[in-house]
């Protein structure tokens, strides 16, 4: 009898090999080769979840998208908006990883609409979930919807902005500078106490 083969949880784990490949020596260094060599499979098996290298590259940029979804969600239920914008941060071993990926990516975002739509999404959804856990929030209950939204989507740039330079400049922006500039930010919007 056949072995049965979850399809999905295969192909996230090759997207997870390859988001190891790509943050630790960029996207070049994913190859299909190299991929199937770190999985121990062949590049047939590899070849057969993805119909191009740009497939799978896609699928890693979406790996790392959700991968940082579910942590930051899991901080999302059981906090406040500092919480939240704090768990973004390229701080912990697999948030690097992911602003890794992403940084590597964003130059196929400039020229490729479907890199460029992921893109936006993510920073949409990023901005939409911190807009609802700012309305939760006692601090900010003072401002409506709309100055929520616009709050967020200031946090949401701040937090690209603070790991694009920790992602280049890690001496510099230690985990501790990271949390103190988001947390300022995040200040200029609570209500004074």
């Amino acid at each position: 009898m056949p072995a049965i083969v979850d399809h999905d949880a295969r192909r996230a784990a090759l997207a997870r090999i390859a988001a190891d490949l790509i943050a630790e020596e960029g996207v070049e260094a994913a190859t299909v080769r190299a991929i199937a060599r770190a999985a121990g499979f062949s590049t047939k098996v590899v070849s057969h979840y993805f119909q191009d290298k740009r497939a799978l590259l896609l699928m890693t940029y979406r790996f790392a998208a959700q991968d940082s979804v579910l942590a930051a969600s899991d901080a999302a239920r059981r906090s406040d908006g500092e919480t939240y914008a704090l768990s973004l941060l390229p701080t912990q071993p697999g948030m690097v990883r992911n602003w890794k990926v992403w940084l590597a990516f964003w130059g196929f975002a400039i020229s490729d609409a479907a890199f460029a739509e992921e893109q936006r999404n993510q920073a949409l959804a990023a901005a939409a979930q911190l807009a609802a856990i700012l309305a939760r929030d006692p601090r900010f209950g003072h401002l409506d919807e709309t100055a929520r939204g616009a709050a967020a989507r200031n946090l949401i740039t701040t937090v690209i902005g603070v790991a694009v330079q920790a992602a280049f400049d890690p001496k510099t922006w230690t985990p501790e500078v990271q949390a103190e500039t988001v947390l300022a930010r995040l200040a200029e919007w609570s209500s004074p106490a």
